[in-house]
C-alpha cells in the first residue's frame, strides 16, 4: 500500500468516526448519570417526639453519644437536636403543627452524591419528588444564605410535610459553607471511638428496618433508587458507609426498628439493668425497654 492509499484509508476512517458520532450525538448528562448512584448515604436519622429535650438527653447525657448539634430552633416551631452513632446521626425534632406527640422513628435524610444531579437521575429513572425546600437563615449583617435544602421523595413519602407524616424519606444537601459533612462525621466517629461507645459500647447502626404493605413493589422502588448497587441479601441494600434498609412485610408502611452494634451484648445489659433500660433480652440482642422512650424500637446487638 502508498501512502496516497494509506492516506485515503484514514480518512475514510475518520469520516466513519464523524459520521458515527454524529449520529449518535455526544453522550448527553442523563447518559453520564445513568450508571451514577444519585445516594452517597443515610446522613441522619429522625424521630420526631413532642418532647426532643428528653430524647436528646438520654441519648446525649445518659448514653453519652457525640452531640452532632446541639438542641437549637433554626426556625420558628421547631426544635431540634442530633447525636452522632458512628456512621449516622440521629436527630430528635419537633415540627410545627405536628399533632402526635409521641416519638415515632419518621424519616431518613439521604446525602445525595450532588442535588441537582441526583434530582436528574431520580427524574430519569421514573422517581419523582417535591419542591426543594432550602433553609434559608439571616445573619447578624442581614446577609441571607442557604443552610441546607431538603427535598421530599414522593413514592417514599406519605406527606410533603414531616410534621403529620407516618414516613418520610428524603434527599438533604448542606451548604458546604454551613458544615463540611464528611469533616463532621469523621470528628463524631473519633469522639465515640475515644469513648468506648460510651457505656453501651455502641459502634454503629448496622440497619434501619421499614415495615412495607406491599413487599414486592416496595422492594422494586427501592432498588431503582438505589441501582446500581445491589442488595446484600433478600430486601437489605448496605448504602455507602453509613447504615443498610432493610425491608419487611408490615401491616403499615413505616420505620420499625434501630438496629446498632455494640461492642458487647453482655456489658450493654448490665449497663441498661443498672439504669433500668432493658427491654427484651435474647441471645446476642437486647432493646432498650421501649416504654422508656415513647415506645421506640431500638435493638442492640454485637458487632
Amino acid at each position: 500500500m502508498n501512502r496516497s492509499d494509506s492516506l485515503t484509508r484514514t480518512g475514510k476512517v475518520a469520516l466513519l468516526v464523524v459520521s458515527l458520532l454524529t449520529v449518535g450525538g455526544p453522550v448527553s448528562r442523563s447518559q453520564t448519570l445513568a450508571t451514577s448512584p444519585p445516594i452517597r448515604q443515610i446522613d441522619h436519622i429522625l424521630i420526631r417526639t413532642g418532647d426532643p429535650r428528653e430524647l436528646f438527653a438520654l441519648f446525649a447525657d445518659t448514653l453519652q453519644l457525640p452531640i452532632a448539634w446541639p438542641l437549637t430552633s433554626p426556625r420558628p416551631g421547631v426544635m431540634t437536636g442530633g447525636v452522632g452513632f458512628g456512621n449516622v446521626n440521629v436527630e430528635a425534632i419537633q415540627f410545627p403543627g405536628q399533632t402526635d406527640p409521641r416519638p415515632r422513628l419518621l424519616g431518613l435524610a439521604f446525602e445525595p452524591s450532588a442535588l441537582e444531579e441526583s434530582l436528574l437521575e431520580l427524574t430519569r429513572r421514573g422517581l419523582t419528588s417535591e419542591a426543594p425546600r432550602p433553609l434559608v437563615a439571616t445573619g447578624p449583617d442581614g446577609t441571607r444564605r442557604t443552610l441546607w435544602t431538603n427535598v421530599t421523595l414522593r413514592q417514599f413519602s406519605d406527606s410533603d410535610s414531616p410534621a403529620d407524616a407516618t414516613i418520610h424519606i428524603f434527599l438533604s444537601e448542606y451548604s458546604p459553607t454551613y458544615v463540611n459533612v464528611d469533616e463532621r462525621r469523621a470528628r463524631l466517629r473519633s469522639q465515640l471511638l475515644n469513648s468506648g461507645g460510651g457505656p453501651l459500647g455502641v459502634v454503629d447502626v448496622k440497619e434501619v428496618v421499614i415495615g412495607a404493605v406491599d413487599l414486592e413493589t416496595t422492594r422494586q422502588l427501592w432498588q431503582k433508587l438505589l441501582d446500581p448497587m445491589p442488595p446484600t441479601s433478600s430486601n437489605t441494600w448496605q448504602i455507602g458507609s453509613g447504615p443498610a434498609v432493610r425491608l419487611v412485610s408490615s401491616v403499615e408502611n413505616r420505620i420499625q426498628a434501630l438496629v446498632i452494634r455494640v461492642a458487647s451484648v453482655a456489658r450493654t445489659t448490665t449497663f441498661l439493668r443498672e439504669k433500668q433500660l432493658l427491654g427484651v433480652d435474647a441471645v446476642g440482642q437486647v432493646t432498650i425497654d421501649p416504654s422508656k422512650v415513647g415506645g421506640l424500637e431500638l435493638r442492640l446487638v454485637d458487632r
